[in-house]
């Protein structure tokens, strides 16, 4: 059910430019494309007054049509470069929309490139980013310790290594070192005003939603394989 206390926008970011892999927004797992997969997961989370999908392309501004979602206008080419940053199209799309006198309190971002996302994960970041002293939300998942910071070097021209973190240590042992996060890119919700004051999505203050499952944000050929994978086997676990 969609919120009478809240306005809020399910904004998907599409643009036509990608290098690695051209036009993977539009690339099909499983027979349907990444734009069609983040719609979907948008649509069934039920919590939304608006779709939009900001690109740049026609054609993709037409997959979306055929999801049954509109692309209100194209964006401008300044904002679908290799060096765009996707707060710029947030901030393009929120404007546009206050121009049109359409206003939304709460933006969930969610990048076609992450196909494994589940309704209730973006449930999760927007019920977090709207509650009381939190600016917004966004998912995690756990580094695994082989890659924590404290182990992790930087090498000079010449070879030689230098660890990335002050203080880190050679002697330092599994058991003693805390659980690190990065950011999966799963979903991303805030709040509006925070994010039109700080420029970011994550606002001043954002609260992170592990995610304990794995999960495939898409950049190369490989991704897509490892994305099928993991989307055959939850679809065979479903049907057991």
């Amino acid at each position: 059910m969609v919120s009478t206390a809240h306005r809020r926008l399910a904004l998907i970011p599409a643009r036509s430019g990608s290098k690695g892999v051209p036009d993977k927004n539009i690339r099909q797992i499983g027979g349907r494309s990444l734009l069609s997969l983040a719609i979907a997961a948008a649509r069934v989370a039920g919590l939304f007054d608006r779709i939009c999908v900001s690109t740049d392309s026609p054609d993709y501004a037409r997959e979306a049509a055929r999801e049954g979602v509109e692309t209100p206008w194209l964006r401008p080419a300044g904002l679908a470069t290799d060096t765009a940053l996707v707060a710029d199209a947030i901030r393009h799309t929120l404007e546009t929309f206050s121009r049109r006198g359409e206003r939304f309190d709460t933006i969930a971002l969610l990048e076609p490139t992450s196909p494994l996302r589940l309704p209730e994960d973006i449930a999760a970041v927007v019920e977090a980013a709207e509650a009381e002293n939190w600016d917004a939300a966004f998912t995690v998942s756990a580094v695994p310790s082989p890659f924590h910071p404290l182990k992790q070097f930087r090498l000079d021209a010449d070879g030689a290594a230098w660890f990335v973190m002050d203080g880190a240590s050679p002697n330092v042992n599994r058991q003693s070192l805390s659980r690190t996060f990065v950011r999966n890119g799963i979903a991303y919700a805030v709040r509006s005003a925070a994010f039109l004051q700080t420029g970011s999505i994550h606002g001043a203050r954002a609260r992170a939603i592990e995610i304990d499952r794995p999960v495939v944000s898409i950049d190369t050929d490989e991704d897509f394989v490892a994305a099928a994978a993991l989307m055959g086997a939850r679809a065979a676990g479903k049907g057991a």
